[in-house]
C-alpha cells in the first residue's frame, strides 16, 4: 500500500525553548515476506492528549483532560528529537539559531502559529473513501505533493518530504522527492525537488524510490536522507539507499547503497529513520533495527525485534516515535496498496525488549483509511501533541493499477490520543487546531 510523507531530523545545540523534532515511510511489497540483512550480515534472526475529552498532547484545554507524557517537559529537555532533528519524536530538543543563520530565535510564542487543519468533507461517495483526508494546497495554490515521507523541524519551520508523483503516473515509478516548509504544519511554501530523478542507476530511469526519511546526524551536523530503491517489481534489487545535504531544503546528493564495513546491503522495502541521543538508526519492516555509524553513512549492527510484526506474521510503514519514557513502533498489515488496521509496540528502549499492544485505531475502520507514515512531536511552552500523519492514497480500493492518481493523494492529520502508555485514535476529527507555541491542540 502506498502512502504519503513528512520528516525530521538531528542532534545539535539546544538553544530555544519551544520546539521538536520527529522522525517515518511507504507500503510496499503487496505483502511479500521479507528478508534480513544481506548475506555477509550477521544481524540476528506518552499521559493523555488528543481525545474526545483528553487535552492535547500533555497539556489540558478546554474540554478538559489530564496532562501527557511531556507536560513538564520544554522543548530541549533531552534531544531526542534535538536541533530540529528529526527521528525519534520525542522529549524535546529545540533547534539551534545557527540552523537559521546565527542570530534568530527559535522560540514560538503560544498562539502565534495556529495551524487550522481540516478536511473538507466528512463522508464520501467516491475515491478516496471515508473519510477523504486534507488536500493540501502550497503558498502558489498547487497541491503538496510528498508523500510516503518525514517531517524534520529546524529552528521553528517544519520540513515535509516525499515521493513526487506526476500527475500522468499510473505505475509509481521514481520521479524525485520533494520538500515543503511550514511554520504551522497546516501552510506549506514549495521547496522544491530535493533529489530528482538519477541519470541511470538506483534512483535512475524506470526504479522505485519511496519512504524518504531525513535526519541530523548527531556525529556530524550533517542531513542525511534515506529512501528504499527497488526496481519496477519492488521484489528485486531492493535495498535502503542514501544521499546528503549540508543545509534541510538543499539539493541532496545521491550516495548509493547504505552498507556495513563489509558492502553488506540493508536489503528491505519499507523504511523510516531517527536520532536518540548521540545514536541514529534506520528502521524497516519487519521488525529490523538497524544502527548506524559516527558519520551515518553506513550500518554498525542489525537485528530484528518479531515482536513489532504482532499477528500478522510482518510489518510495513515503520513509524517510530518517544513518549516520555516510551518508544512507539506504528506500523501496517501487508495489504498492498489498500488501507489496513494498524498496529503498534512499545518498549523502554530501541533495544527493546518490544511488546505487542494492539491496534491503533478502532479494529475495521482501517485506521481512518490510511497507512502510518510518521508522528511529530510538536512541544511547547504548555505541552507537546503528537501529531499522526497517514497516507490516504487516492486509489488505495484498486489494485489494477498501483500509483494512478497518487499525485492526488491526501494527508490525514490527527492529534494522538494517550491514555497512560496506550496511545490510539479513536475517533476521526474532521477539524482541529494546532497552537505550536503552546505545543496544544483543541476543536
Amino acid at each position: 500500500m502506498h502512502r504519503q510523507e513528512l520528516t525530521l531530523s538531528g542532534l545539535f545545540a539546544v538553544v530555544c525553548a519551544a520546539l521538536v523534532a520527529c522522525g517515518t515511510q511507504r507500503a510496499g511489497d503487496n505483502g511479500d515476506a521479507e528478508p534480513g540483512p544481506g548475506p555477509a550480515a550477521t544481524a540476528g534472526s506518552s499521559g493523555v492528549g488528543a481525545g474526545d475529552e483528553g487535552g492535547a498532547g500533555g497539556s489540558p484545554t478546554a474540554s478538559g483532560g489530564t496532562a501527557g507524557p511531556d507536560a513538564s517537559e520544554s522543548a530541549g529537555a533531552d534531544g531526542m528529537a534535538g536541533n530540529g532533528g528529526g527521528g525519534l519524536a520525542g522529549d524535546g530538543g529545540a533547534s539551534g539559531a545557527a540552523d537559521s543563520g546565527g542570530t534568530t530565535s527559535c522560540a514560538v510564542a503560544a498562539g502565534s502559529e495556529v495551524g487550522v487543519l481540516t478536511d473538507p468533507v466528512k463522508a464520501t461517495t467516491i475515491s478516496p473513501p471515508d473519510p477523504p483526508g486534507i488536500a493540501f494546497s502550497d503558498t502558489d495554490g498547487n497541491a503538496v505533493n510528498a508523500h510516503g515521507g518525514g517531517i524534520i523541524k529546524v529552528c521553528d519551520t517544519f520540513y515535509l518530504h516525499g515521493e513526487y508523483f506526476s500527475s500522468t503516473t499510473t505505475d509509481n515509478d521514481f520521479n524525485g522527492f520533494s520538500m515543503y516548509s511550514s511554520k504551522d504544519l497546516a501552510g506549506w511554501k514549495n521547496e522544491g525537488l530535493i533529489l530528482p530523478q538519477q541519470a541511470s542507476g538506483q534512483l535512475g530511469p524506470n526504479r522505485k524510490g519511496e519512504r524518504p526519511h531525513i535526519i541530523r546526524c548527531p556525529g556530524t551536523g550533517e542531513f542525511v536522507l534515506y529512501a528504499h530503491s527497488a526496481d519496477t517489481t519492488y521484489q528485486a534489487d531492493k535495498e535502503v539507499v542514501y544521499a546528503t545535504s549540508p543545509t534541510i531544503n538543499g539539493k541532496y546528493a545521491f550516495k548509493g547503497s547504505l552498507t556495513d564495513s563489509k558492502g553488506t546491503i540493508a536489503a528491505h522495502s519499507d523504511m523510516s529513520a531517527l536520532t536518540d541521543a548521540n545514536d541514529a538508526y534506520v528502521v524497516t519492516e519487519s521488525g529490523w533495527v538497524y544502527t548506524l555509524s559516527s558519520d551515518c553513512h553506513g550500518w554498525v549492527s542489525a537485528k530484528q525485534y518479531g515482536a513489532v510484526n504482532g499477528t500478522t506474521g510482518g510489518i510495513e510503514a515503520p513509524t517510530v516515535f518517544k513518549a516520555g519514557s516510551t518508544y512507539y513502533w506504528i506500523g501496517s498489515d501487508k495489504t498492498g496498496w489498500r488501507a489496513n488496521d494498524d498496529f503498534y509496540s512499545t518498549a523502554p528502549a530501541m533495544t527493546g525488549p518490544w511488546t505487542y499492544q494492539g491496534y491503533l485505531a478502532p479494529q475495521g475502520k482501517l485506521t481512518w483509511m490510511t497507512q502510518s507514515t510518521w508522528v511529530m512531536p510538536v512541544a511547547g511552552n504548555q505541552g507537546t501533541t503528537y501529531v499522526y500523519w497517514g497516507d490516504h492514497w487516492y486509489g488505495n480500493q484498486d489494485t489494477s493499477a498501483p500509483g494512478k492518481h497518487n499525485n492526488l493523494a491526501t494527508y490525514v492529520f490527527q492529534p494522538l490520543v494517550f491514555d497512560g502508555a496506550a496511545i490510539s485514535l479513536p475517533t476521526y476529527r474532521v477539524s482541529w487546531k494546532l497552537d505550536v507555541g503552546a505545543g496544544t491542540w483543541s476543536n
